[in-house]
């Protein structure tokens, strides 16, 4: 019936649902979906209320097992180190191989990575890998190497570089079928917290920065009931939710102003409300040709059949524009983030 868009008569079954309390997974399902319904008839207080009993749910179920702040103490310790004014750059020497650096797409959550990935991956040439492993264990072992020690990062060995760059590979190779001629690129949103590592390792790569209203990203990560790890764990209420947004965005700016990085930003309501000047500029970043099948990109998503993020059941139909400003109708929840998003709204010229 949801699926239907038959939201009452989807509530009126919900309601009446008595489950197991000790079912978590059964009982966040009910209380996402009724408030997603609730939203979508206008009902935005009683969708509040939901969503936050959705999240309570997942946050009881998982606080002895994540911690929030061991991620927000891995932003930091990244910002502390790359805002110094001692820092000013890597020296940009290029360990040559038979790999080409890779392109990232980074963001943070809800910022329409997955819709631009699909739109991508509609593309002849190019391949998008979806959320895996790569830049994860990479960074694991480049800090075996450093002993955690950013300070070790300009001086590393090329041999160690090397042995870096190629961990990557092989570990990329495991999840595509790697051919000639195609442009691989890997999509995890907040590998944006790597950026710096990762432009050591990799310094010809790209970086395809995803970037959607502040408001409206935050907002969604909130409806969301994502598969609890610490990064996730700062999403069960607003105020986290901003803090970590403004931490991510700090960083950012930092990378920003002291790394060469070759990045291009591209908008959300950009792509939804102007989808061929918008793609067409990211493709010219891409060194790509248009290929008519990019317009056409939820049948490459139906074809794909379930998507592993958030955004599966929304990306397999043409562009919408209903997600565009929906953070306006819990405008009240907002008054004490506000300083903070305005800021962001006026860095990214929302």
């Amino acid at each position: 019936e949801y699926r239907k868009s038959n939201y009452q008569k989807t509530i009126n079954i919900f309601e009446k649902l008595e489950l197991d309390p000790k079912d978590m997974s059964k009982n966040v399902t009910k209380y996402n979906t009724l408030a997603k319904c609730y939203d979508h008839l206008g009902m935005f207080d009683e969708a509040f209320k939901s969503f936050k009993i959705s999240n309570t749910i997942i946050h009881d179920a998982f606080v002895k097992k994540v911690d929030k702040k061991r991620y927000i103490k891995l932003i930091e310790k990244r910002f502390n180190f790359f805002s110094k004014t001692t820092f000013k750059n890597f020296s940009n020497k290029i360990t040559e191989d038979k790999n080409t650096d890779p392109i990232f797409l980074v963001g943070f959550p809800r910022s329409g990575t997955t819709l631009l990935d699909t739109i991508l991956r509609s593309h002849s040439a190019i391949e998008v890998l979806e959320e895996k492993p790569t830049v994860e264990k990479l960074i694991n072992q480049l800090h075996v190497y450093t002993n955690n020690d950013f300070m070790k990062l300009n001086g590393l060995d090329e041999n160690i570089t090397h042995k870096l760059r190629s961990l990557y590979f092989e570990t990329r190779d495991k999840f595509v079928s790697y051919k000639t001629g195609k442009i691989y690129i890997d999509k995890l949103p907040l590998n944006i917290v790597y950026i710096g590592e990762l432009i050591k390792i990799f310094p010809n790569s790209k970086f395809i920065l995803s970037l959607r209203n502040p408001y409206d990203s935050v907002m969604s990560c909130f409806m969301q009931p994502f598969i609890p790890n610490d990064a996730m764990a700062n999403f069960y209420n607003l105020p986290d939710t901003c803090k970590l947004y403004d931490l991510v965005f700090r960083l950012w700016t930092q990378y920003e102003e002291k790394l060469d990085i070759k990045f291009h930003k591209i908008k959300y309501e950009e792509i939804v409300e102007n989808f061929d000047t918008s793609i067409l500029n990211l493709l010219n970043f891409l060194n790509l040709e248009w290929d008519n099948k990019l317009k056409e990109f939820y049948k490459t998503a139906k074809n794909r059949g379930i998507i592993n993020t958030p955004s599966y059941n929304q990306i397999n139909k043409p562009l919408y524009t209903n997600s565009v400003g929906r953070w306006k109708n819990y405008k009240k929840y907002f008054e004490k983030i506000d300083p903070i998003l305005k800021k962001w709204n006026s860095k990214f010229n929302y």
